[in-house]
């Protein structure tokens, strides 16, 4: 295993210590973009993006001009009214920028279509305990199988691009949320597997130096442990068909609904497959 990726908050301290790492640098205020990201970059880091998160809807928010061409991840409760953005789309589609919008709100789920529709990339925030998986699974055959343009939304065209029929796909890194690809830390730098873990202050080490090897790491070795205990305990999602996409993910949203949008989706995915072959479109090897 690599070293993970590393979430910190923007501090030029505890930024210069992450020499040689790639790292995720998260802001509030999109105003400190260009400045986290050149902080990074000075660092000796590897900048895989800015993370904006803020309390503000897209409509409101406003893309300061030094951050064209970051990479920003733009994390943001709604997209607000369409017609108060409508006329800086142009605007927008000049930055390299996926906005990330959770399908808990419906509403959300209908954004993410109209934002990719005028070319303006997304990212679909499934959490644990959602409820509206017919509404996810349209904006999900929409990704993959649309054939008018549209911009990405993942994590539906990853899945897409990558689906293969005799393996899992593990997709989690969208949402920073893999411990094997990112580790997140606080202020203090202290370390945290998860999103989640972070804002409970569940750490694993009071800081990187003590994460010498992650590969013999005991508790990202626990994390991938719990993850093969769904077939030593014959769990009922080990069985589910759709477990080659789910991974155990939603275990507490497990149910009819749940199984039957993964099972829909390997399906979709073939499906894109197909027609990508049918139409000569080769895929050119990746490492």
């Amino acid at each position: 295993m690599n070293f993970p990726g590393i979430v910190s908050p923007y501090n030029e301290d505890l930024l210069r210590g992450l020499s040689g790492h790639s790292v995720a640098v998260r802001v509030q205020d999109p105003a400190d973009a260009a400045a986290a990201a050149a902080c990074a970059r000075q660092s000796g880091s590897r900048l895989v993006c800015v993370l904006i998160e803020s309390d503000s809807p897209l409509s409101e928010i406003e893309l300061p001009e030094d951050s064209r061409g970051i990479p920003l991840a733009l994390a943001v409760p709604s997209a607000g009214r369409f017609r108060s953005f409508a006329g800086r789309l142009k605007h927008l589609r000049q930055f390299n920028l996926r906005v990330y919008l959770s399908c808990s709100r419906p509403e959300n789920i209908l954004s993410l279509r109209i934002l990719s529709s005028v070319g303006i990339h997304g990212c679909a925030v499934i959490e644990r305990g959602v409820k509206h998986w017919e509404e996810i699974a349209d904006l999900m055959t929409y990704a993959m199988l649309e054939r008018a343009h549209h911009a990405s939304i993942e994590p539906f065209t990853f899945i897409a691009d990558n689906y293969d029929p005799f393996s899992h796909i593990d997709w989690a890194f969208f949402y920073f949320d893999d411990p094997k690809s990112f580790l997140h830390l606080d202020i203090e730098g202290r370390v945290a597997l998860s999103r989640e873990d972070l804002a409970k202050e569940r750490f694993v080490a009071r800081n990187l130096c003590e994460i010498a090897d992650p590969d013999q790491f005991p508790p990202i070795q626990e994390w991938l442990r719990r993850r093969r205990e769904y077939f030593v305990g014959l769990h009922p999602c080990a069985s589910c068909a759709g477990w080659k996409l789910c991974l155990g993910k939603y275990e507490t949203s497990r149910g009819p609904e749940c199984s039957a949008f993964f099972i829909e989706m390997i399906e979709v995915a073939r499906r894109f497959k197909a027609l990508r072959a049918r139409n000569g479109e080769a895929q050119i090897w990746q490492p």
